[in-house]
């Protein structure tokens, strides 16, 4: 179980590192950043696998929405409660000094909890003038902490051992592999945090030229990197940094990684899980670009598949899409559940547990808008104020199907603008309600409006309101009555749908939390 400290509740606990990316590199909200993750994750199940557990993770540091689907291949890799210890390796953007920092805070935090820190592994990996702690250095440092949520997402609870790597030599990292050797126990995960090449004007790096052309060669250039890694050529590949110059920032943690291959795993197996550069993905502009690879390293050589070469993306929901099925519709609606919990009061586990029951469902990853609805329980609160206590969703889909849930759940409880927000002591008098929205159309004329299949979408002068199928049967309305509440929604006359309104359609799944729909 993570332990969950939130601002404004609680003194900040002494000795712990707070997040220093939340809001920028990946989400603030704790429930849309395990959501994230987790949908990161099962989008890149097309890539490459190996036949075996991974031993260590070679992944990219940079924010999300660059690196984070290259980073899910490696991640979902995991299981819960595969390793109770995770040791994470990453260059120093912020300080410089000779060897390894260690950390000696309490526990590391992230939007989705706290981390603590192995104690008595970091002291087995203290030596003088070779690892120590170095004041300062981890504060701001963002190759550790990017990959945290991804490791808490993938494997619940475990202890963390975060190491900065410095200037080395061949002679510090061969002594560096010595001591992480004795860690090696079957349950603990080496993961080495790198980006690879830095092009571009930015990072003062263009031998092939400008970036707009170069972005074969920079793969050729990164390609023989992967060689040497893949085949454990420590020696060759400190040789091809010297010559080539590459700008491979985690360029000494691989370093320390290959020495600490051939001392754990001397038949090891490497296989390519991702590899794209920044500057190919769609919509991104700009004269420099930096490259992302993943690796995962087993005991054993063995795999199949082949790797990503670019972000995978959701796909919108088909036309023709069967309706979701009642196990799905009932884990959504645990989904939209576990957000409230985890956001509204901290507690992680039910969203975990929904998130990780979709990992095998495509459903869950393409675009479809859905709308969450909040009831009270209470007969008592039901006859003083009515029983709906917030609804919200989109008309338009813009998330995977689970973050929908989850981002719609949120705004239901706190940004319905015709209630207060939601209060944790709440939740328990509420009941949760999803609606899964099929693609939107539009009709000719108000009379292809079916009470009790149709969800109405009503615009007129710039005004537009949306009903769900289920409100009209709720209210015992006909069409025509349907309309005119719908007409007053959207801040029309009660009559003024007859004329020059537009009117389109959609049908709804509706999922409850007594598990009928």
């Amino acid at each position: 179980m993570l332990n969950i400290s939130w601002p404004g509740t609680a003194a900040e606990p002494k000795g712990v590192r707070p997040p220093a990316l939340a809001g920028t590199w990946y989400p603030e909200s704790p429930s849309v950043l395990l959501a994230t993750a987790h949908g990161l994750m099962r989008l890149a199940v097309p890539s490459a696998r190996p036949s075996g557990k991974p031993l260590a993770l070679l992944v990219p540091h940079a924010g999300w929405t660059y690196s984070g689907a290259a980073a899910a291949s490696a991640f979902r890799l995991l299981a819960p409660g595969a390793f109770r210890r995770v040791v994470v390796l990453a260059p120093s953007h912020y300080g410089g000094f000779s060897g390894y920092a260690l950390d000696d805070v309490e526990r590391y935090r992230t939007p989705i909890g706290e981390i603590p820190l192995s104690r008595d592994g970091l002291s087995k990996l203290r030596q003088e003038g070779l690892a120590r702690v170095v004041p300062g250095v981890t504060g701001r440092e963002h190759a550790v902490e990017i990959e945290l949520p991804f490791l808490q997402a993938a494997l619940g609870a475990f202890e963390l051992m975060p190491v900065l790597v410095g200037r080395t030599d061949a002679a510090s990292e061969k002594a560096f592999a010595d001591r992480l050797a004795g860690l090696d126990d079957g349950g603990t995960l080496f993961v080495f945090s790198s980006d690879f090449t830095h092009y571009g004007p930015r990072f003062d790096y263009s031998p092939f030229g400008p970036t707009s052309g170069a972005a074969r060669k920079i793969r050729e250039l990164d390609a023989t990197a992967i060689g040497l890694i893949a085949r454990g050529d420590a020696a060759g590949f400190r040789t091809f940094l010297q010559e080539k110059g590459a700008t491979i920032c985690g360029r000494n943690g691989i370093g320390t990684m290959l020495e600490l291959l051939g001392r754990i795993a001397p038949k090891f197996g490497a296989t390519l899980l991702a590899h794209w550069a920044s500057g190919e993905m769609p919509g991104v502009r700009d004269d420099s670009s930096v490259d992302y690879v993943s690796m995962a390293f087993t005991r054993e050589a063995g795999g199949t598949g082949s790797p990503l070469t670019a972000p995978p993306a959701p796909k919108d929901v088909p036309l023709d899409a069967p309706p979701l099925s009642g196990e799905v519709g009932r884990a959504l609606v645990r989904v939209a559940r576990g957000a409230l919990e985890l956001d509204l009061a901290g507690r992680p586990e039910a969203l975990s547990a929904a998130l990780r029951s979709l990992a095998s469902r495509p459903e869950a990853s393409r675009l479809q808008a859905v709308f969450v609805t909040l009831k009270l329980t209470d007969p008592r609160e039901i006859a003083r104020v009515g029983e709906l206590r917030g609804c919200i969703g989109q008309v338009v889909p813009t998330h995977p199907l689970d973050l929908a849930v989850v981002t719609s759940a949120l705004d239901a409880a706190l940004h319905d603008p015709r209630f207060p927000a939601v209060q944790s002591r709440e939740l328990p008098t509420l009941s949760v309600e999803v609606t899964v929205l099929s693609p939107i159309r539009p009709v000719g004329s108000w009379k292809e409006i079916r009470i009790g299949d149709h969800g109405i979408v009503l615009e007129k002068g710039g005004r537009r309101a949306l009903f769900l199928p289920q409100v009209a049967v709720e209210q015992g309305w006909t069409v025509e009555e349907t309309l005119d509440h719908l007409s007053a929604k959207a801040g029309l006359g009660r009559g003024e749908w007859r004329s020059g309104a537009s009117f389109s359609v959609f049908t709804g799944q509706v999922f409850h939390e007594d598990g009928g729909h």
